[in-house]
């Protein structure tokens, strides 16, 4: 990798753990993570995508420039309601767009015309996720794959353009495995009605053989020492959001 571009990536990198330690929350997206999941990492798009995600506080995009004017020397910047877009010293070619997403009942919507269906969905959300992008850790949503297969598609045929006519086509996010350790019917039940809220078709599973990777897995608590990587979603994460949500569910 060139200087030029090391230094554009690593300003990247930088930018986001500024916004991350001021509790704004900032993951990769676009062709930089489609080169993060696919390209093993190496840099191709002419620029670098981030999702800047609105809670209850609905100015974090205007508390991005004044954060960063403390730690950059040198930059120019343009925006409109939904975006901003960083040029690091001033150089078009180095350029770092912030895409607004906003919260919508219990999925998070990015409120641009030309991309009025994508979305990040809510269990997206729950986990943060590392990719590798030039050797640097991004932080990225849980299952950046199925992010990018929502939205683009096909993205790992690679393309000149992405233009999915049909972004927000979740139908693979419809349902999910539940993987549970116990005879309790009745535990059984209260934590398939809460996980109701977020997809329409649960399939109660006891055993941890055939898992289906394209499938979105969720298993209860005491599956957690079962797997050295931690990226998967257990059933805790959904309480704990659910808490934090104040929606009302079975508490068993």
């Amino acid at each position: 990798m060139n200087d030029s571009k090391q230094a554009y990536v690593e300003t990247a990198k930088f930018i986001q753990n500024i916004l991350l330690e001021n509790n704004i929350k900032c993951y990769l997206i676009g062709g930089a993570l489609i080169n993060a999941v696919r390209d093993e990492g190496v840099l191709k798009t002419d620029d670098i995508d981030f999702a800047i995600i609105n809670n209850e506080d609905k100015s974090q995009m205007d508390k991005i420039v004044p954060l960063i004017e403390e730690y950059l020397l040198y930059f120019t910047w343009s925006r409109n309601h939904n975006f901003l877009s960083i040029y690091l010293y001033g150089d078009k070619n180095k350029k770092i767009d912030f895409f607004k997403f906003s919260k919508k009942y219990l999925n998070y919507y990015m409120y641009d015309l030309t991309w009025i269906h994508e979305r990040i969905s809510h269990f997206q959300t729950f986990k943060k996720q590392e990719v590798i992008l030039e050797n640097k850790n991004f932080l990225t949503m849980h299952r950046p794959d199925l992010f990018l297969k929502t939205v683009y598609g096909d993205y790992l045929t690679p393309a000149k353009e992405y233009n999915n006519l049909n972004g927000g086509n979740t139908e693979h996010l419809q349902e999910c495995d539940f993987y549970i350790n116990t005879q309790d019917f009745n535990v059984i039940d209260f934590r398939v009605n809460n996980l109701k809220l977020f997809f329409n078709k649960i399939n109660v599973k006891t055993n941890l053989e055939n898992i289906d990777k394209n499938k979105i897995n969720i298993f209860d608590d005491s599956y957690y020492n079962s797997f050295d990587d931690k990226k998967y979603l257990f059933y805790n994460d959904f309480k704990q959001f659910l808490i934090k949500e104040n929606i009302n569910f079975d508490n068993f």
